[in-house]
Protein backbone atom coordinates (compact mmCIF):
# COMPACT_ATOMS: atom_id res chain seq x y z
CA UNK A 1 0.00 0.00 0.00
CA UNK A 2 3.01 2.40 0.70
CA UNK A 3 4.42 2.07 -2.67
CA UNK A 4 0.98 2.15 -4.37
CA UNK A 5 0.17 5.54 -2.86
CA UNK A 6 4.05 7.01 -3.45
CA UNK A 7 3.86 6.23 -7.04
CA UNK A 8 0.59 8.51 -6.74
CA UNK A 9 1.95 11.56 -5.10
CA UNK A 10 4.45 11.39 -7.77
CA UNK A 11 2.06 11.77 -10.48
CA UNK A 12 0.97 14.68 -8.92
CA UNK A 13 4.12 16.24 -10.70
CA UNK A 14 2.78 15.41 -13.99
CA UNK A 15 -0.72 16.54 -13.04
CA UNK A 16 0.75 19.96 -12.53
CA UNK A 17 3.33 20.22 -15.68
CA UNK A 18 2.93 18.83 -17.95
CA UNK A 19 12.22 26.02 -26.19
CA UNK A 20 9.29 25.90 -28.51
CA UNK A 21 9.12 22.80 -30.03
CA UNK A 22 8.32 21.62 -34.18
CA UNK A 23 5.11 23.27 -34.91
CA UNK A 24 3.36 25.40 -38.38
CA UNK A 25 0.96 27.62 -35.86
CA UNK A 26 -0.17 31.02 -37.16
CA UNK A 27 -2.39 31.39 -34.04
CA UNK A 28 -1.36 34.27 -31.85
CA UNK A 29 -3.03 33.86 -28.43
CA UNK A 30 -4.67 31.11 -26.44
CA UNK A 31 -8.41 31.17 -25.07
CA UNK A 32 -8.54 32.13 -20.92
CA UNK A 33 -9.83 29.12 -18.59
CA UNK A 34 -10.23 28.03 -15.43
CA UNK A 35 -10.35 24.02 -14.79
CA UNK A 36 -11.35 21.97 -12.18
CA UNK A 37 -10.15 17.93 -11.61
CA UNK A 38 -10.74 14.93 -9.65
CA UNK A 39 -7.65 12.74 -8.90
CA UNK A 40 -8.50 9.26 -8.93
CA UNK A 41 -7.03 5.73 -8.37
CA UNK A 42 -9.59 2.71 -9.15
CA UNK A 43 -12.50 4.83 -9.22
CA UNK A 44 -11.48 6.17 -5.73
CA UNK A 45 -11.18 10.28 -5.31
CA UNK A 46 -7.62 10.72 -4.18
CA UNK A 47 -7.39 14.72 -4.31
CA UNK A 48 -8.07 17.53 -6.98
CA UNK A 49 -6.23 19.93 -9.18
CA UNK A 50 -6.73 23.06 -10.63
CA UNK A 51 -5.28 24.77 -13.80
CA UNK A 52 -5.89 28.85 -14.33
CA UNK A 53 -5.29 30.45 -17.83
CA UNK A 54 -5.67 34.39 -17.46
CA UNK A 55 -4.39 37.05 -19.69
CA UNK A 56 -3.59 40.72 -19.10
CA UNK A 57 -1.93 43.39 -21.49
CA UNK A 58 -0.35 40.03 -24.14
CA UNK A 59 0.92 38.15 -21.05
CA UNK A 60 -0.35 34.78 -19.86
CA UNK A 61 -0.07 34.01 -16.22
CA UNK A 62 -0.61 30.34 -15.42
CA UNK A 63 -1.47 28.45 -12.39
CA UNK A 64 -1.91 25.37 -11.42
CA UNK A 65 -2.41 23.28 -8.15
CA UNK A 66 -2.90 19.48 -6.90
CA UNK A 67 -3.38 18.46 -3.67
CA UNK A 68 -4.02 14.95 -2.69
CA UNK A 69 -3.78 13.00 0.60
CA UNK A 70 -3.45 9.30 1.18
CA UNK A 71 -3.76 7.56 4.49
CA UNK A 72 -1.05 9.47 6.43
CA UNK A 73 0.52 10.84 2.88
CA UNK A 74 0.39 14.50 1.80
CA UNK A 75 1.47 15.77 -1.46
CA UNK A 76 0.90 19.71 -2.53
CA UNK A 77 2.32 21.03 -5.43
CA UNK A 78 1.63 24.45 -7.35
CA UNK A 79 3.01 26.48 -10.42
CA UNK A 80 3.18 30.00 -11.91
CA UNK A 81 4.06 30.65 -15.16
CA UNK A 82 4.25 33.88 -17.06
CA UNK A 83 4.62 33.90 -21.27
CA UNK A 84 3.55 35.05 -24.30
CA UNK A 85 2.88 33.86 -27.48
CA UNK A 86 4.88 34.80 -30.52
CA UNK A 87 3.39 33.87 -34.04
CA UNK A 88 2.27 30.41 -31.80
CA UNK A 89 5.01 29.59 -29.63
CA UNK A 90 5.13 29.98 -25.96
CA UNK A 91 7.62 31.97 -24.86
CA UNK A 92 8.01 31.94 -20.55
CA UNK A 93 9.13 35.07 -18.90
CA UNK A 94 8.79 33.54 -15.39
CA UNK A 95 8.63 30.36 -13.87
CA UNK A 96 7.93 29.22 -10.26
CA UNK A 97 7.28 26.16 -8.36
CA UNK A 98 6.51 24.53 -4.88
CA UNK A 99 6.27 21.71 -3.20
CA UNK A 100 5.05 20.89 0.18
CA UNK A 101 3.79 17.97 2.63
CA UNK A 102 4.89 14.77 3.62
CA UNK A 103 8.40 14.53 3.01
CA UNK A 104 11.29 17.64 2.06
CA UNK A 105 9.28 20.50 0.74
CA UNK A 106 11.01 21.83 -2.78
CA UNK A 107 10.66 24.38 -5.15
CA UNK A 108 12.05 26.45 -7.97
CA UNK A 109 11.95 30.18 -9.23
CA UNK A 110 13.59 31.26 -12.41
CA UNK A 111 13.62 34.08 -14.79
CA UNK A 112 14.05 33.77 -18.35
CA UNK A 113 15.83 36.52 -20.29
CA UNK A 114 15.36 36.19 -24.10
CA UNK A 115 17.22 39.21 -25.46
CA UNK A 116 20.47 37.66 -24.08
CA UNK A 117 19.00 34.38 -24.45
CA UNK A 118 19.69 33.08 -20.70
CA UNK A 119 18.07 31.65 -17.60
CA UNK A 120 18.17 32.66 -14.14
CA UNK A 121 17.65 31.27 -10.73
CA UNK A 122 15.91 33.99 -8.68
CA UNK A 123 17.52 32.47 -5.03
CA UNK A 124 20.85 31.63 -6.23
CA UNK A 125 21.06 34.62 -8.79
CA UNK A 126 23.28 32.57 -11.14
CA UNK A 127 22.99 32.13 -15.06
CA UNK A 128 21.67 28.10 -15.87
CA UNK A 129 23.37 26.33 -18.24
CA UNK A 130 20.84 26.76 -20.92
CA UNK A 131 20.61 28.48 -23.56
CA UNK A 132 16.70 30.08 -23.52
CA UNK A 133 16.42 30.53 -27.60
CA UNK A 134 15.87 26.36 -27.08
CA UNK A 135 14.48 25.79 -23.60
CA UNK A 136 12.29 28.81 -24.42
CA UNK A 137 9.13 27.28 -22.01
CA UNK A 138 9.04 26.00 -18.96
CA UNK A 139 7.32 22.38 -18.68
CA UNK A 140 4.15 23.78 -17.25
CA UNK A 141 3.48 26.06 -20.13
CA UNK A 142 3.93 23.00 -22.35
CA UNK A 143 0.58 22.07 -22.40
CA UNK A 144 -0.24 25.46 -23.54
CA UNK A 145 1.91 24.58 -26.62
CA UNK A 146 0.87 21.37 -27.19
CA UNK A 147 -2.84 23.29 -27.08
CA UNK A 148 -2.00 25.30 -29.71
CA UNK A 149 -0.05 22.51 -31.82
CA UNK A 150 -3.11 20.54 -31.72
CA UNK A 151 -5.21 23.04 -33.08
CA UNK A 152 -3.39 24.59 -35.64
CA UNK A 153 -0.92 21.91 -36.94
CA UNK A 154 -1.14 18.34 -38.75
CA UNK A 155 1.75 16.87 -37.08
CA UNK A 156 1.33 13.92 -35.52
CA UNK A 157 4.22 14.37 -32.94
CA UNK A 158 5.51 17.38 -31.04
CA UNK A 159 8.88 17.70 -29.31
CA UNK A 160 9.11 20.63 -26.72
CA UNK A 161 12.93 21.46 -25.03
CA UNK A 162 11.69 22.87 -21.50
CA UNK A 163 13.00 24.15 -18.04
CA UNK A 164 12.01 21.80 -15.56
CA UNK A 165 10.41 21.83 -11.82
CA UNK A 166 14.27 20.79 -10.78
CA UNK A 167 15.60 23.74 -13.24
CA UNK A 168 17.11 21.37 -15.63
CA UNK A 169 16.49 20.84 -19.27
CA UNK A 170 14.31 18.39 -20.68
CA UNK A 171 12.83 17.42 -23.51
CA UNK A 172 8.90 16.33 -24.10
CA UNK A 173 7.80 14.31 -27.36
CA UNK A 174 4.18 13.77 -27.45
CA UNK A 175 2.04 11.53 -29.97
CA UNK A 176 -1.66 12.19 -31.28
CA UNK A 177 -3.29 8.50 -30.63
CA UNK A 178 -6.89 9.51 -32.29
CA UNK A 179 -9.79 10.61 -31.05
CA UNK A 180 -11.97 9.18 -28.21
CA UNK A 181 -15.18 9.52 -27.13
CA UNK A 182 -15.04 10.30 -22.62
CA UNK A 183 -17.37 9.92 -19.43
CA UNK A 184 -15.89 12.56 -16.93
CA UNK A 185 -17.39 13.81 -14.29
CA UNK A 186 -18.02 16.65 -16.14
CA UNK A 187 -20.42 14.88 -18.70
CA UNK A 188 -19.39 13.58 -21.95
CA UNK A 189 -17.08 14.77 -24.18
CA UNK A 190 -14.90 14.27 -27.36
CA UNK A 191 -10.92 14.31 -27.06
CA UNK A 192 -8.19 13.77 -29.06
CA UNK A 193 -5.99 11.24 -27.19
CA UNK A 194 -2.11 12.43 -26.75
CA UNK A 195 0.73 10.01 -25.49
CA UNK A 196 3.89 11.07 -23.80
CA UNK A 197 6.48 9.38 -25.80
CA UNK A 198 9.81 7.94 -23.64
CA UNK A 199 12.53 5.57 -24.44
CA UNK A 200 12.97 2.47 -22.31
CA UNK A 201 10.71 3.58 -19.83
CA UNK A 202 7.92 1.59 -17.95
CA UNK A 203 5.71 5.05 -16.91
CA UNK A 204 3.54 5.46 -19.37
CA UNK A 205 0.82 8.98 -19.51
CA UNK A 206 -1.69 9.98 -21.75
CA UNK A 207 -3.31 12.98 -22.10
CA UNK A 208 -6.97 13.95 -23.75
CA UNK A 209 -8.09 17.14 -24.89
CA UNK A 210 -11.13 18.99 -25.92
CA UNK A 211 -12.29 20.48 -29.06
CA UNK A 212 -15.21 21.68 -28.48
CA UNK A 213 -13.70 23.30 -25.26
CA UNK A 214 -11.30 24.93 -26.98
CA UNK A 215 -8.84 22.06 -26.23
CA UNK A 216 -8.49 22.40 -22.93
CA UNK A 217 -6.92 19.28 -21.31
CA UNK A 218 -9.76 16.80 -19.83
CA UNK A 219 -8.04 13.86 -18.64
CA UNK A 220 -4.89 12.67 -17.88
CA UNK A 221 -3.37 9.22 -17.13
CA UNK A 222 -0.43 7.36 -15.85
CA UNK A 223 0.46 3.69 -15.65
CA UNK A 224 3.75 1.96 -14.54
CA UNK A 225 4.12 -1.62 -15.37
CA UNK A 226 0.91 -1.74 -16.93
CA UNK A 227 -1.07 -1.17 -13.69
CA UNK A 228 -3.16 2.32 -13.31
CA UNK A 229 -0.91 5.41 -10.60
CA UNK A 230 -3.80 7.80 -10.62
CA UNK A 231 -6.19 9.27 -13.45
CA UNK A 232 -7.29 12.92 -13.62
CA UNK A 233 -10.50 13.74 -14.89
CA UNK A 234 -12.36 17.41 -15.41
CA UNK A 235 -15.06 18.05 -13.22
CA UNK A 236 -15.85 21.83 -13.78
CA UNK A 237 -14.55 24.71 -16.32
CA UNK A 238 -14.91 28.14 -16.82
Amino acid sequence: MIGISMKVIQFIGFVCVLAAGTSAVQATELSTYETRYEVQRGGSNYGEALRRVSLNDGTYSLYTETEISLLFLSDRRRFWSEFTVDNGQVKSNTFDYKRSGTGRNKGFSGTFDHANKVIINNESKQTLPLDASKYAMDEAASIEQLRLDLQHSKNDSFVYYVLDEKGQAEELTFRRAGTEQLQLPYGAVEAIKVERVRENSNRETDYWFAPDLDYVLVKMAQREDGDEVATLQLSHIN
